[in-house]
């Protein structure tokens, strides 16, 4: 390699000096007498500044996740708090529901006075729309707070909150949707019976017309009866009707044709016929007596009872328990 001027070209004042060029073709000096101190003050420097990014990066990230902790608590408990107000709301129907349906409505009623029974049914059609106004209104707000609880990647760590007001709010909707059924069974039976109550308050006026032997308003009476029970029968399909019902509804309806007969016989003063159909009509009664009304009761609890329990126990874990 060529270094600059020789020696003997260089004045005596003057040291020797190092070509730039052939410094950077040279490897490093291997001697360490002062090779290391020239480079130790700069590594150290380096290593003392590689901490703080780190430390930083940690912070940043220590951060980040304090961030996604609050940020997930805050917006689960959004969601958290709609249901929580939507459950309280629907457990509050639910307890004026549980009181007004304990009753029986027609428990003191005395069906022969129809028009006592026929404001008993009036009265019961006006609670269950009231029901059927908070069922459908507590469905609609449950429904939209459901959607609101799938849960994110925000709400992570509240995700066991949000489950169990999701298992709450699903059992809310099983009670609304059993209530439903219960109230579709309920809106039938009043569909039934009132022209089912139309129909006795026929016989009723059947026997007043009979009382002034008055054989045309009997038969005018009868002819409207008639058609009653026949709207009472289309009416009367299970399982809103159990089908132990059936035969008193066919009991009443031979007994009206039978009364139909004998008020004609009467008319056409026809002695055989009048003893023939008074003795049908005689049967028809006796008939109507024998029939099992534990039966229906029975048939009546068996309907809604599986309703009732359903519809408890869902709302218990909707209201936290």
């Amino acid at each position: 390699m060529a270094f600059g001027p020789g020696e003997d070209d260089m004045p005596d004042n003057e040291a020797p000096r190092l070509d730039t060029g052939a410094a950077l073709e040279s490897p490093a000096p291997t001697a360490t007498s002062e090779a290391v101190p020239a480079t130790a003050p700069e590594g150290g420097r380096r290593r003392s500044n590689r901490p703080w990014p780190i430390i930083g990066g940690i912070a940043a990230i220590f951060l980040l996740l304090i961030g996604y902790v609050v940020g997930g608590a805050a917006a689960a408990g959004g969601e958290v708090g709609r249901a929580d107000s939507a459950l309280k709301t629907a457990v509050s129907h639910n307890n004026t529901m549980a009181e007004l349906s304990g009753k029986d409505p027609f428990k003191d009623v005395n069906f022969t006075d129809v028009g006592a029974a026929k404001s008993a049914v009036a009265q019961f059609k006006q609670q269950v729309s009231a029901w059927q106004a908070d069922v459908s209104s507590d469905r609609k707000s449950l429904v939209r707070v459901r959607a609101d609880l799938g849960g994110s990647f925000l709400t992570l760590p509240e995700q066991s909150t949000i489950e169990n007001r999701r298992y709450r709010v699903d059992a809310a909707l099983s009670a609304l949707n059993t209530a439903q059924k219960a109230f579709d069974l309920s809106r039938k039976q009043m569909a039934f019976l009132e022209p089912f109550l139309d129909s006795i308050a026929g016989f009723e006026a059947v026997a007043k017309a009979g009382q002034a032997n008055d054989l045309n308003a009997m038969a005018s009476q009868l002819t409207a009866t008639a058609a009653s029970l026949q709207k009472a029968a289309d009416l009367a399909q299970p399982p809103a009707m159990p089908s132990e019902f059936t035969p008193t509804l066919k009991a009443l309806q031979q007994l009206v044709k039978d009364m139909q007969a004998l008020v004609s016989a009467a008319k056409a003063h026809d002695l055989t016929a009048v003893q023939k159909y008074s003795a049908a009509v005689q049967a028809d009664g006796k008939a109507l007596e024998t029939i099992d009304q534990s039966a229906l009761d029975k048939a009546e609890k068996a309907l809604f009872q599986p309703l009732s329990d359903a519809y408890d126990r869902d709302m218990k874990i909707a209201a936290g328990g």
